[in-house]
C-alpha cells in the first residue's frame, strides 16, 4: 500500500523578485539624493541661476526701512545738467559744490567719480593742447599752474573730510601704469586671521584720480561692485587685497572717516568670514562680499540735486553730521544697477545702502553652517521621500512630499525675511521633486511589469484550465487528442482569414485569440456520454445518436455553471466563446442542425467556425468506425454544402486557406491513427 506524500509547504514563486520592488525604489532614491547632494558642492550654471532667482523671490518679503539718517545723496541729475551743462563739469564747479557741502555741516563728503586726467576745461590745459596742435595760444599764467581747475577742487577737498573714489582692475588686459597705494583713512588698522582673505579676488591694477586730487583727499575708496550672472547687484566687496594690504571700499572709507574708531578685525571661523568694527559684526561671504540688504522704499535716502546745493537753497546746518555721497544721478550717465527686486538704482544708493546696513547692524547673512543645513535638508527630504514612495500610495506620498517641500521653502523664507539669515531651499526642494518624479515613474514601471506578469500568469492559468478540461474528453475518447489540436489551429486560420473581409472587422486580435483558446473545449460535453456509445465501433442506433447529440447541451451547461459561480464572469471571456462553440458547432446554416435548429446568423460565429473545422477533421481522419477520405474530397464536400451546412463566408475563408488545412492535417496526426495505419495488413 503506497502512502501519498503530504501537501507541499513550498511558498509560491514571487511574481517579481524583491530587488524589483520596494528595495530598488529605496536604493534609487538614495542614489538620487546623493547625486543631488553633490550639486551643493559642484553647482552647474543652471543651478546657480535658479538659486539667484529663488533668493530674489524670498527677499521680496523683507521690508525694512532705512535704519539710520546718516547717508545723504547729492546727484548730478537731469535738472543739474540742464542748468550747468554736460558732464563732466569743470572741476572749479565741483570744488564749489564740495565747499558748499562742507559748509552745510557734512561730516564726510564722498565723491563717486574718477578724475584720472587733467581738466580739459582749465585754461592751462587748453593753452597746452593748442600749442600741441600748433595753434596760436595766449600766454600762460605766470604762476606756472598746469590745471587750475583741479587745484581749485583740491583746495575745496582740504576743507573737510573728503573721500575720493577709484577703481580696481581685474581684467589684466590693458597695462595700467604703476601707481602709489591708495590713501586709507588716517589711523585705519586691519588685523587679519591667517587665510581669512585667501579666496578673495585680487586686482592687478587700478585707476585713480590725478595726484593733485588724491593728495588732497582725506582717504580713498574703491567703487567696484560685483554683478551676478544675471546682471543683478546683490553683493559688494568691503575690502580688497592689493600688494599684500587690504583697502576699503568708498562706503567703508567714508564710514571710517566719520568715526574715531578706525580699527578693523577680519576673522574666519568655521567657514564664516566676519569683519568686526567696534560692536558691529559684518558678515562677509567667502570672497569678502557683503550681501546688500536693500531698503524697501523707492528712494530710501534723503536726496538733493547738485543744482540746489550750488544755488545755495539748502538751509545752513541741514547736512550736519551727515555722510554726503556725490555722484552721477541722471539716467544717461549710466551709473545704475539692477537690484533683486527688479528695480534700477544708482551707484550712490548702493553706497548709501552699505553705510546704512553697517550703521544699523542689520545684515543679510549666509552663516557658515548654511551649507551643512542645506545638506541635512537634502538628505532628510530625499530619504524621507524615497521611504514614503516605496511604502505608500502615490497620493499620500505626493501630499507629504509637497508639504515637506513647501515647509522647507517657507522656513527658509521666514529666516531670511525676519532674521536676515539666508539658507537656500532650492536643492532640498529639488531633491524632493526629483526623487518623487523618478521614483513615481520607476514605481509605475514596476507595477506595470507586475501587471504584465499577472496577466501572463492569468493567461497561463486559462490555458491550463482549457488543457485540463479538454483532457477530460481525451481521457474518455482516445481519438480526440489530435482532433483537438487540429481543430484549434483550423479555427485560428479561419478567424484570421475572416478578419481580412469587410463584414468581419470586429474580429480583432483579442477575439481571434479567445476563439482559438476556446476551440479545445468544443467536445467537452462528451464526458457525459456513456462509453458504450462514445467508443462504439459500429453505427449508432437512433436512440444512441440522440444521446450522442446531447453532448452539446451537457458541455454548455457545465460551462454555464462554471461562469455563473465566479464573482467576475467578465474575466472568463474565453469560456463565453467556448460555451457558444460547444452549444452550436453542430448547427447548420440552413437550420437543419442540432440542438436548437438555429439558422444563418443566429448561429454564433464561434459555432460556425468550429462546424467547418470539426467536419473537415472528421472527414480526413481515420476512426474506429470509418476510414479517412482525401483532402480534395473533403474540400468538395464543404464547397458543395456552402449555404446548406456551412456559413458561405466561412467556406470562402476555408477555400482561401485550404492548403494550410492540408499541411496541418499532415503535421498533427493522431498517435492512434498512426498505430492503426502501421498495424493494417
Amino acid at each position: 500500500m503506497s502512502v501519498s506524500s503530504p501537501p507541499s509547504r513550498k511558498r509560491p514563486t514571487r511574481l517579481l523578485p524583491l530587488w524589483e520592488g520596494r528595495a530598488v525604489l529605496i536604493a534609487t532614491g538614495f542614489c538620487l539624493t546623493a547625486l543631488t547632494a553633490l550639486l551643493l558642492f559642484f553647482q552647474p550654471l543652471l543651478i546657480q541661476q535658479a538659486e539667484l532667482r529663488l533668493y530674489d523671490l524670498m527677499l521680496s518679503g523683507r521690508t525694512i526701512p532705512p535704519q539710520s539718517n546718516v547717508p545723504v545723496l547729492v546727484g548730478i541729475d537731469e535738472e543739474s545738467l540742464g542748468a550747468y551743462g554736460q558732464w563732466p563739469w569743470p572741476r572749479y564747479r565741483l570744488g564749489r559744490l564740495v565747499e558748499r557741502l562742507h559748509g552745510l555741516g557734512a561730516k564726510v563728503v564722498a565723491l563717486d567719480f574718477l578724475m584720472p586726467e587733467n581738466d580739459r576745461t582749465a585754461p592751462e590745459v587748453i593753452i597746452s593742447e593748442r600749442r600741441r596742435d600748433q595753434e596760436s595760444a595766449p600766454i600762460p599764467p605766470a604762476n606756472g599752474q598746469r590745471d587750475s581747475n583741479s587745484q581749485r577742487l583740491a583746495e575745496a577737498m582740504l576743507k573737510g573730510n573728503t573721500a575720493l573714489g577709484y577703481f580696481f582692475d581685474f581684467t589684466g588686459r590693458d597695462a595700467l601704469p604703476a601707481l602709489p597705494a591708495p590713501a586709507d583713512p588716517v589711523g585705519m588698522i586691519v588685523t587679519r586671521v591667517g587665510g581669512s582673505d585667501a579666496a578673495w579676488p585680487k586686482p592687478n591694477g587700478m585707476i585713480r584720480s590725478i595726484p593733485e586730487l588724491t593728495r588732497a583727499a582725506s582717504a580713498e575708496g574703491f567703487t567696484n561692485a560685483r554683478h551676478d550672472r544675471d546682471g543683478a547687484l546683490r553683493r559688494v566687496p568691503l575690502l580688497l587685497p592689493y600688494d599684500g594690504e587690504l583697502y576699503p571700499s568708498l562706503a567703508l572709507s567714508a564710514l571710517l572717516l566719520s568715526s574715531s574708531d578706525r580699527t578693523l578685525r577680519l576673522s574666519r571661523d568655521t567657514a564664516e568670514t566676519t569683519l568686526i568694527w567696534g560692536n558691529r559684526r559684518i558678515p562677509l561671504d567667502h570672497e569678502g562680499h557683503l550681501l546688500l540688504d536693500f531698503r524697501d522704499q523707492q528712494h530710501p535716502f534723503p536726496y538733493h540735486s547738485a543744482k540746489s546745493v550750488l544755488a545755495d537753497i539748502l538751509p545752513p546746518g541741514s547736512l550736519q553730521g551727515k555722510i554726503v555721497l556725490v555722484g552721477p544721478w541722471a539716467k544717461g550717465l549710466g551709473d545704475y544697477h539692477l537690484t533683486p527686486s527688479g528695480q534700477s538704482v544708482s551707484g550712490l544708493t548702493v553706497h548709501a545702502t552699505v553705510i546704512d546696513n553697517i550703521l544699523a547692524n542689520t545684515f543679510i547673512n549666509r552663516p557658515g553652517w548654511a551649507r551643512g543645513a542645506e545638506l541635512f535638508a537634502v538628505l532628510l527630504l530625499g530619504l524621507l521621500s524615497s521611504w514614503l514612495l516605496s511604502r505608500s500610495g502615490f497620493l499620500l506620498s505626493l501630499l507629504t512630499v509637497t508639504a515637506g517641500t513647501a515647509g522647507c521653502y517657507a522656513g527658509c523664507r521666514m529666516l531670511l525675511v525676519s532674521k536676515g539669515l539666508y539658507i537656500s531651499p532650492l536643492l532640498p526642494m529639488l531633491t524632493s521633486i526629483i526623487v518623487m518624479t523618478i521614483l513615481s515613474l520607476l514605481k509605475y514601471g514596476i507595477e506595470a511589469r507586475k501587471v504584465r506578469h499577472r496577466t501572463r500568469a492569468l493567461i497561463e492559468a486559462q490555458d491550463t484550465i482549457i488543457i485540463s478540461m479538454s483532457s477530460l474528453t481525451e481521457a474518455r475518447d482516445k481519438e480526440t487528442g489530435g482532433h483537438i489540436l487540429r481543430t484549434q489551429r483550423y479555427v485560428e486560420i479561419l478567424a484570421r482569414q475572416l478578419a481580412t473581409m469587410p463584414n468581419f472587422k470586429e474580429l480583432d486580435e483579442t477575439s481571434i485569440e479567445l476563439l482559438t483558446k476556446s476551440a479545445p473545449l468544443h467536445d467537452i460535453g462528451k464526458v457525459g456520454i456513456p462509453d458504450s456509445i462514445l467508443q462504439k465501433a459500429g453505427n449508432l442506433t437512433e436512440q444512441e445518436y440522440a444521446i450522442m447529440k446531447s453532448h452539446t447541451v451537457i458541455g454548455a451547461q457545465a460551462l454555464t455553471r462554471t461562469i455563473d459561480s465566479t464573482a467576475h464572469p467578465e474575466h472568463l471571456d474565453f469560456l463565453h466563446y467556448a460555451q457558444q462553440m460547444i452549444e452550436s458547432h453542430h448547427e447548420h446554416w440552413d437550420g437543419s442542425g442540432y440542438p436548437y435548429g438555429l439558422r444563418g446568423d443566429e448561429i454564433p460565429l464561434a459555432g460556425r467556425l468550429m462546424a467547418l473545422a470539426d467536419v473537415y477533421d472528421a472527414m480526413i481522419s481515420r476512426r474506429v468506425y470509418k476510414e479517412e477520405i482525401p483532402h480534395e474530397k473533403a474540400r468538395e464536400f464543404i464547397l458543395k454544402n456552402s449555404g446548406i451546412q456551412f456559413d458561405p463566408d466561412v467556406v470562402a475563408a476555408f477555400i482561401a486557406r485550404c492548403e494550410d488545412f492540408q499541411r496541418i492535417a499532415l503535421e498533427c496526426v493522431d498517435v492512434a491513427e498512426v498505430k492503426q495505419t502501421t498495424s493494417a495488413p
